[in-house]
Order: C-alpha cells, then sequence, then structure tokens
C-alpha cells in the first residue's frame, strides 16, 4: 500500500517525466552528433582533395621550372625558356590557389563542438530540475 502511494506521488511522476525527456533528448543529440561529425568528414574529405590538386600543380611547377632551366643552359638567348617560365609561374599560381582553399576545408575540426555544448547544457539543465 505504501508502494502504491509513492508511485502516485508528483515527485515519483515528475522525475520518471524527467529520466524519460533526459533519454529522448540524449538520444537526439547522438543524432545530431552524428550528423555533424559526417559533415565535418566531407569537408575533411574535399580538404584533402584540393591539397592533392594543389600537390599535382606544384609537381607541374617544379616540372616546367626545372624544364625552363634547361632550355635556358641548353639555348643561350633563345626565347624558348620564357614561355616555360610563363607556364610555370601561372602553375603556380593556380597550385597556390587551390592549396589556399583546400586549407580552409582542412581547418575544420572533426568534434561536434555546438553538439559536446549544446550535451553540457542539456545536463546542467537536468541537474538544476531534479534539485
Amino acid at each position: 500500500m505504501a508502494h502504491e502511494q509513492l508511485r502516485s506521488t508528483t515527485v515519483a511522476r515528475a522525475l520518471t517525466d524527467v529520466v524519460g525527456d533526459f533519454t529522448d533528448l540524449l538520444q537526439k543529440e547522438l543524432k545530431l552528433a552524428r550528423a555533424e561529425i559526417s559533415a565535418n568528414f566531407a569537408a575533411k574529405l574535399h580538404g584533402g582533395l584540393w591539397m592533392a590538386v594543389a600537390t599535382v600543380f606544384a609537381g607541374l611547377t617544379l616540372f616546367f621550372a626545372l624544364q625552363a632551366l634547361v632550355f635556358g643552359i641548353a639555348s643561350y638567348g633563345v626565347a624558348i625558356h620564357w614561355s616555360c617560365l610563363i607556364v610555370a609561374g601561372a602553375t603556380a599560381v593556380l597550385a597556390a590557389l587551390a592549396f589556399l582553399v583546400g586549407r580552409t576545408n582542412a581547418d575544420r575540426p572533426l568534434m561536434p563542438q555546438r553538439t559536446i555544448h549544446q550535451l553540457k547544457q542539456d545536463v546542467n539543465l537536468s541537474k538544476e530540475q531534479l534539485t
């Protein structure tokens, strides 16, 4: 009989409601964390791809610069080396642009910062409701 009275009290019902709501909120926050990690991983992947493009352009820059040096040494005064240097300079500009785009995408942290902050707020709010 005392057990029946304890079940029907508002404190017990309120505690059950708080625990149930907290569990539901925690599940939603975990879904949000998964989505945020997935988005951050995609940004890291795109950043890595742009870094790969920058590496290819840097390799081409080195190739053209070396080719210009070879033609310059071989020809002494023939304008072939200038055309190679122009191509190498344009490739260097493209490599720099690709590197900058890739670096901005790769700087995003993988940890779901917003979700962690929200979980901390949820825990604090639940503690306040229980006291």
